[in-house]
């Protein structure tokens, strides 16, 4: 796994002091030493130097190994994937090289590397679950997954050219927040010998009056020591602070602890030091649940599942009680931290074995019906292929800040904010007279929700309307017109995950025109309906049912081919045809009447055919003398639209 900064870094140093060893004799005693402690970025100046003089390959291989632990330990995956390599190819004998190139290339963004590398990893070390996570992980990015909408940008005021992460924020007003910070604007401030950049210490930013972000400022003295002090973590109300301390001596590892203090008269109180075990133990990364019973945090103590573990305790008494750890679903032989308890409950947390874009994602833990966790990564761009951490949210609000060190050739932390905009539906449209397109001004919109919405829109002079709509709901709206049939919509914003506008153009049939229906076919000489007549029937339906007073008469006309006689007896199972139709759909059959009228009543041409056929003048009837003087092609489409079926009203009660 990659670090990313010296307060995470003393939590890896016991694990790698066993790596050590002596075979490259007496040049290699200074930059081991350094190395045992956790002095990774001075190490690696004195492994650098001992590699150019080295001859014999077993030794510059595993120099090579411990340079890239160096790289790893420092966040700077390109050089770590470079002297891992070396390692590999030098055949030195730690196999876990190869495990650790393998991520090294895939937290580069390098899974085309990164995959074959964990494929031979995991030949050599079957059922190795960080080597299969790996494998997955690396096939899920190179998948060009598509980004969710999260929005997420860096925060210019809470960051600077050194490390910045795990923020937090103070209370319910979030105008103030807390973040680690590694930045050496004094001077002669000290470098960190694990970093090169400064020791970690916790900062304040707020909000002005203007909603700027004024100059962090570090706590005072109270919290911030010679040693590193990060990954605050804020009660609900503010007024009280657990972090993490790590303290540091060039002769030994020191585990981390975590310490506690409480805010009175806009003051803290003296750090007390939280007991969860014995002194040997690492304590770090804290995390309280919102009513401040439940303490999350980070440990290898024995009983876990695998490096780093998330663990918890509740009060009892006023104490702590006995740790739990939160068991495998969340836990892995990885590394898992960073918790982080929202509002409502939900976990969230980083890891560098769940399957993931690259070293460190987030990830959230939801518990199914069964009690069983379902671990939830956050996806792109919360997540990328460099170390993601630290997030918070406000509340229940899809908005917050995580650290990351995306984007930087450095391997430097910064915060970002993210924020998931909200969705917006809107409905748009105009009404206008079905037959002549001239927008209705005296219409009226009813629009229904299932999110309460019972509103009657007014229709504007132009025809047009409009309205919001909100997310995961289902609407129905039913427009009206004096004189006009009503027409009713239904619009669904359920699952959908991108904005979305809803345009329509509703066309209100005049109750004082005949409706002609222009795709109604049946088979030839025969009253048989065609199935590609079904749509044009139901939307004869829908209005129908739109208009339950309605009464109506299905009217059936042909063409002036063939008998007379015969063509008015078609016409008139044709017109039975469709009446039975619309009698299966639910018409109450007292609302329908129907008649053949044979060839007795050829179209009169308006202005709405006349537009769409330039061969018709409008006025023209379609009679047999008219169809006659048209080309033959036309003469056909003549007859075709004299062959229809109408429906129009008889009664409005």
């Amino acid at each position: 796994m990659k670090l990313y900064n010296s307060l995470v870094f003393c939590l890896f140093i016991g694990s790698v002091v066993a790596l050590c060893g002596c075979s490259a004799g007496g040049k290699m005693t200074a930059a081991q030493k350094a190395f045992n402690v956790g002095e990774y970025h001075r190490a690696a100046a004195m492994f650098k130097k001992a590699y150019s003089g080295e001859k014999n390959k077993y030794a510059k291989g595993e120099i090579s190994f411990y340079l890239g632990e160096c790289y790893r330990h420092t966040n700077l995956p390109k050089k770590a994937a470079s002297y891992y390599s070396k390692a590999v190819r030098y055949k030195y004998e730690q196999r876990i090289a190869e495990l650790y190139m393998a991520d090294a290339y895939r937290n580069d963004g390098k899974y085309e590397k990164a995959l074959p590398a964990y494929e031979s990893y995991l030949e050599k070390v079957p059922g190795d679950i960080q080597a299969r996570n790996g494998i997955l992980s690396c096939k899920l990015a190179m998948q060009e997954p598509v980004p969710n909408r999260y929005q997420i940008e860096k925060v210019k005021a809470l960051n600077s050219k050194y490390n910045d992460y795990s923020p937090a924020y103070v209370g319910t007003d979030y105008d103030q927040v807390y973040f680690s910070s590694m930045r050496t604007e004094k001077k002669k401030r000290k470098r960190n010998r694990i970093t090169g950049q400064g020791t970690s210490n916790i900062y304040v930013i707020r909000l002005d009056a203007k909603g700027k972000w004024t100059d962090p400022e570090p706590l005072d003295e109270t919290v911030n020591t010679e040693f590193d002090e990060g990954a605050a973590a804020m009660s609900h109300d503010g007024k009280e602070m657990y972090f993490t301390r790590c303290r540091y001596d060039n002769t030994k590892p020191v585990e981390p602890e975590i310490y506690t203090m409480k805010r009175s008269g806009g003051r803290w109180s003296e750090p007390q030091l939280v007991t969860l075990g014995g002194d040997t133990l690492m304590f770090a990364h804290p995390a309280l649940s919102t009513d401040g019973a439940t303490l999350y945090f980070v440990s290898d103590m024995p009983g876990g599942v695998g490096g780093k573990d998330i663990w918890k305790t509740q009060q009892v008494g006023g104490e702590w009680g006995e740790p739990v750890n939160m068991g495998e679903d969340i836990n892995t032989p990885g590394d898992e931290m960073f918790p982080y308890v929202r509002v409502d409950g939900t976990l969230y947390f980083c890891s560098d074995t769940h399957v993931g874009y690259g070293g460190l994602d987030i990830f959230k833990a939801l518990k199914d019906d069964e009690g069983k966790w379902q671990i939830i990564n956050l996806g792109l761009p919360i997540n990328s292929s460099a170390d993601d951490f630290g997030i918070v949210f406000k509340s229940k609000q899809e908005d917050g800040l995580l650290s990351s060190s995306r984007g930087s050739a450095k391997g430097v932390d910064n915060i970002f904010h993210f924020i998931l905009p909200k969705l917006e539906y809107e409905l748009k449209g105009v009404v206008v007279d079905q037959k002549t397109g001239a927008p209705l001004a005296d219409a009226y919109l009813r629009l229904i929700g299932t999110d309460g919405t019972n509103v009657k829109l007014k229709i504007r002079d132009d025809g047009t309307f409009g309205s919001n709509l909100e997310p995961e709901s289902e609407y129905v709206f039913l427009v009206a017109a004096k004189n006009h049939f009503n027409h009713k919509e239904k619009i669904s914003t359920v699952g959908l995950q991108e904005n979305k506008e809803f345009n329509y153009e509703i066309g209100l049939t005049s109750v004082e025109r005949a409706i002609i229906l222009r795709n109604i076919y049946f088979d030839a000489g025969t009253e048989r309906l065609k199935q590609e007549s079904q749509k044009e029937l139901n939307r004869v339906v829908d209005i129908l049912v739109n208009n339950t007073l309605v009464k109506v008469e299905l009217g059936a006309h042909t063409d002036d081919t063939g008998d007379e006689t015969e063509n008015l007896v078609l016409s008139q199972k044709r017109a039975e045809q469709v009446m039975q139709y619309l009698i299966d759909k639910g018409v109450a059959a007292e609302r329908l009447s129907a008649k053949g009228y044979g060839e007795g009543q050829p179209v009169v041409v308006d202005r709405s055919l006349a537009r769409k056929y330039d061969f018709l003048s409008e006025g023209d009837v379609l009679n047999e003398n008219v169809i006659k003087r048209l080309k033959r092609a036309n003469q056909k489409q003549a007859r075709q639209i004299n062959r229809r079926i109408e429906f129009k009203l008889i009664s409005d009660n």
